[in-house]
């Protein structure tokens, strides 16, 4: 996923195969000078729906187009 800007905030999803070095990525984050504060969130189980994932891939194969999604900040 992308990183997205919320109210005075700066959203970002990381992956680790370890959880301690999510950990000491969230203590440096902490660190930083500016930064009021950091959340850890670490999910138990993350499903990802793969027939839709599938299709998609099949569907951007198929287009001569080059398609780009992004998110704007509202």
């Amino acid at each position: 996923m992308k990183p997205f800007l919320a109210k005075n905030q700066i959203v970002l999803f990381l992956f680790s195969n370890n959880i301690f070095e999510l950990d000491a990525i969230t203590q440096k984050v902490r660190s930083v000078v500016g930064v009021g504060s950091a959340d850890l969130f670490i999910p138990k189980k993350i499903t990802f729906p793969q027939k839709w994932i599938i299709n998609a891939i099949k569907q951007a194969q198929e287009s001569e187009k080059l398609h780009l999604t992004y998110q704007t900040p509202n």
